[in-house]
């Protein structure tokens, strides 16, 4: 047995297609020190049984760019025989039965070709050509996808080992890790019972034990491992006798996917009643072995199959393979940072570890090495949950997700399993008033209401939905008299101390304001210059600073905060995003009604635009920011949780004949697209800066230091050559969402990066992120929705109010 080295500069626990991928692009950038510790034989966890197909179909831009990286990645280690994956290129069919599984395909088809993916939407003879086993009775159409295909599982993980073992990567087969402990130097010791290994960087890579070598770090991760088991067919003539390989077929209307293996075909199907394997440990002795097969089970979905492609109901079946495969409560994969913790990264809890292995490795490694990965990975940011995903909610996610693996995505749409989770305490006050939630890290959020306190029902859709007309309402109440939205899931801190003032101005590009109840709206960046995080800063003291921030980004910021503190500086960080909730007052009648409130005096002399002030408002202390996402004279309310109730009936009452009422999310994000106003995780990513989404001015490059600079004053000295413009566009009964390709003369020239209906305006609005010679005003464009192009526009960046005097009525 090969002794263990003393150091290495990274090391990655679990030998499966994702460990062994990092390990290999480690590699790749020029690392070379580094070690993969495997408690048994490579793949020995999920990747031994898993079918390994290689789809590139995904409801997530990142994901759809994983996939394609990696089955670029598969074929090109297949054409060396020294790294041969056992890749076939089948292609692949994906099945409409309903209507609006056609609109969901054409959704993704237009994402496609921003991606320059094979992509086409196919009619039934087409299907009957490409697969002549399929029994296109009640289809309406397909995806006809050339370049899928599926690989070996253990090929594919044994020849990405080799090649990081030929570039100086090193390898340890029956190793497992028994403790991770971090050294006051910030290394990490990692002991095995064949020695201790000091690393600089620690990977989590160990599929269905990931949560046990996470508990050695102290993490409680959100994963569960759900079985599912495929059916391997035995000969089937009518198959051979076609002479060539069939496409995979997926009939997602009924849950199942079928590819060839070898002679006979192989079915996995994701059934209902669906069960969880080792959620509360997985067993010592378990190794490669296939688990408990109950054919029962998949008994109704085998049915409907046998009807679709009729040779299945005389064919034998040759064996049944039951297998975990790990799932988080949103199905994303944790890739990337661990929660409070420096250099510990996670690469777990993928549902489609195969297809996904390949990209996920790229982008991890480039996040290690580089400091930050390709594309925004905030989908896959294992700091996108906190404590509220507990192991209980993710075995109520998990089973729910699996259940649902090939369910229509509908914008908006979020099933009841696990919630609520997070709630502020006026849930129960506004699900009564007829609120609609929606679900942002866990906390429910008012998304729109239904009239007169009706319960709302969503009818979802890819065109307008039934919400339409209540977000019409909503905008309406907020343009003309005031509203009040309960923002609580904001993520909110105070940071305070001798240094804080000193850390901060480091960390963001705007400049700290320079008195007491000053605000700015800040950025933190990458060194490429992207955005990582957007804050609203407000000076409290000389030493003493409040943050609100995205709801989603709440454990993302704190690290952010809490990494950017050196080790002799006196800066402490508070998370208050438990313990403080949030009210927005919004309208051209909100200081009337804060008015009735409060003793303070709301002048603009007394309370100017973008200033703050401890007020009084029944027996709550409350910091008032002056302040409107919406564009319109407002407020941002910000109390302890426990006086929300009463604060916000005081508002309510004091507000009936001016008339006050509730608004949600849906509404705000209408309004701030009037506005031409960017959202962090839409316009504002890790690979767009502040320059290119027009934000110069909250950018301030006369700054001596902060993380991203250097960049920034390359791209001004060098030009832009893509910038974020707002677009009018000729949508009728459907509205951008994001992610639609972008025309100039029928040559590509950006792509949608947020999308909704103006009900002000009373036109359809996109946000887009342009090439800069298509980015001018006036510019005609078209834009691609559910397969028709529509004509759009560029027009000014602020088409509503654009002085913005509203706000500083």
């Amino acid at each position: 047995m090969k002794n263990l080295p003393l150091h290495a500069r990274v090391i990655v626990i679990g030998g499966g297609a994702v460990g062994c991928s990092i390990l290999y692009h480690l590699v790749q950038s020029g690392w070379r020190d580094v070690v993969l510790l495997e408690r048994a034989e490579l793949t020995s966890g999920s990747t031994w049984r898993a079918a390994g197909n290689t789809p590139h179909f995904s409801t997530s831009m990142l994901m759809s760019r994983v996939h394609q990286y990696s089955v670029a990645l598969y074929q090109g280690l297949d054409r060396d025989p020294a790294y041969a994956v056992g890749f076939h290129k089948t292609g692949s069919l994906r099945l409409a039965n309903v209507p609006d599984r056609m609109d969901e395909y054409r959704f993704h088809a237009a994402k496609a070709r921003y991606l320059d993916l094979p992509f086409e939407i196919v009619g039934v003879e087409e299907i009957r050509k490409l697969h002549p086993l399929v029994n296109v009775t009640g289809v309406l159409g397909a995806v006809w996808n050339p370049d899928d295909g599926h690989v070996d599982p253990s090929m594919l993980t044994n020849a990405l080992a080799q090649a990081a073992q030929d570039g100086g990567a090193r390898l340890f087969r029956h190793t497992p890790v028994t403790a991770i402990e971090q050294r006051p130097s910030g290394e990490w010791q990692v002991e095995t019972p064949q020695g201790t290994i000091i690393a600089e960087h620690v990977v989590n890579a160990a599929g269905v034990w990931a949560r046990e070598v996470g508990f050695l770090a102290g993490l409680d991760l959100p994963i569960v491992a759900m079985q599912h088991q495929y059916i391997v067919f035995d000969r089937i003539p009518e198959l051979v006798a076609l002479k060539r390989r069939v496409p995979i077929l997926r009939e997602v209307d009924v849950s199942y996917y079928l590819r060839q293996e070898v002679d006979g075909l192989l079915l996995g199907p994701y059934e209902k009643n669906a069960r969880t394997f080792g959620a509360y440990g997985i067993p010592k002795d378990f190794g490669a072995e296939s688990l408990q097969r109950d054919l029962e089970r998949l008994q109704p979905i085998l049915g409907q199959a046998m009807y679709r492609v009729p040779v299945l109901a005389t064919a034998g079946i040759k064996r049944i393979v039951n297998g975990p495969i790990t799932y988080t409560p949103d199905e994303n994969p944790l890739l990337g940072p661990a929660p409070g913790l420096r250099n510990f990264w996670l690469a777990c809890g993928f549902s489609f570890g195969i297809t996904q292995s390949g990209g996920s490795g790229k982008l991890l490694a480039d996040w290690i090495t580089q400091g930050s990965p390709e594309f925004d990975c905030l989908e896959t940011d294992p700091r996108r949950f906190s404590s509220y995903a507990t192991l209980p909610y993710a075995i109520a996610r998990g089973v729910d997700n699996y259940e649902h693996e090939y369910v229509i995505a509908y914008p908006y749409e979020e099933r009841a399993a696990g919630r609520p989770a997070r709630t502020s305490p006026l849930y129960d006050r506004l699900r009564e008033r007829g609120a609609f939630f929606n679900t942002r890290n866990g906390w429910e959020r008012a998304g729109w209401f239904g009239e007169h306190g009706e319960r709302p029902v969503e009818q979802y859709s890819f065109r307008r939905s039934n919400a339409f007309a209540a977000v019409a309402r909503e905008t309406e109440l907020v343009r003309n008299r005031v509203g009040i939205l309960d923002m609580s899931s904001f993520a909110k801190y105070r940071v305070t101390g001798r240094d804080a003032a000193a850390m901060l101005e480091r960390l963001i590009a705007n400049r700290l304001p320079r008195h007491d109840r000053g605000i700015v709206l800040a950025h933190a960046l990458n060194d490429r210059g992207g955005v990582l995080a957007e804050m609203t800063i407000t000076r409290l003291a000389p030493d003493q600073f409040f943050i609100a921030s995205a709801a989603a980004a709440e454990l993302r910021d704190l690290d952010l905060l809490e990494q950017a503190v050196e080790p002799n500086q006196a800066a402490r960080i508070e998370n208050l995003t438990p313990l403080w909730g949030a009210l927005a007052l919004s309208g051209p009648r909100a200081r009337e009604l804060l008015a009735r409130v409060t003793h303070t005096d709301l002048s603009n002399a007394a309370f100017p635009w973008r200033t703050a002030q401890w007020i009084e408002i029944g027996a709550a202390r409350v910091l008032a920011l002056r302040l409107s996402y919406a564009g319109e004279l407002g407020w941002e309310l910000y109390h302890p949780m426990e006086a929300q109730v009463g604060l916000y009936e005081r508002l309510l009452g004091a507000g009936a004949d001016l008339g006050v009422g509730d608004y949600g999310f849906r509404a705000l994000d209408a309004m701030r697209l009037e506005k031409g106003f960017r959202a962090w995780g839409s316009e504002l990513l890790s690979e767009i800066t502040p320059l290119e989404a027009g934000l110069e001015r909250f950018v301030d490059l006369q700054k001596p230091e902060f993380r991203g600079r250097d960049a920034l004053l390359g791209q001004k000295a060098n030009g832009l050559k893509h910038r974020i413009v707002t677009l009018q566009v000729d949508a009728h009964d459907v509205d951008c969402r994001g992610n639609e390709p972008v025309f100039h003369e029928g040559r590509l020239c950006g792509i949608t990066t947020s999308g909704g209906y103006g009900h002000a305006l009373r036109v359809s609005l996109a946000l887009a992120y342009l090439d800069m010679d298509a980015a001018a005003e006036h510019t005609e464009l078209a834009v691609e929705l559910l397969g028709d192009q529509r004509r759009a526009a560029v027009i000014a960046d602020c088409p509503f109010d654009p002085q913005n005097l509203r706000p500083r009525m």
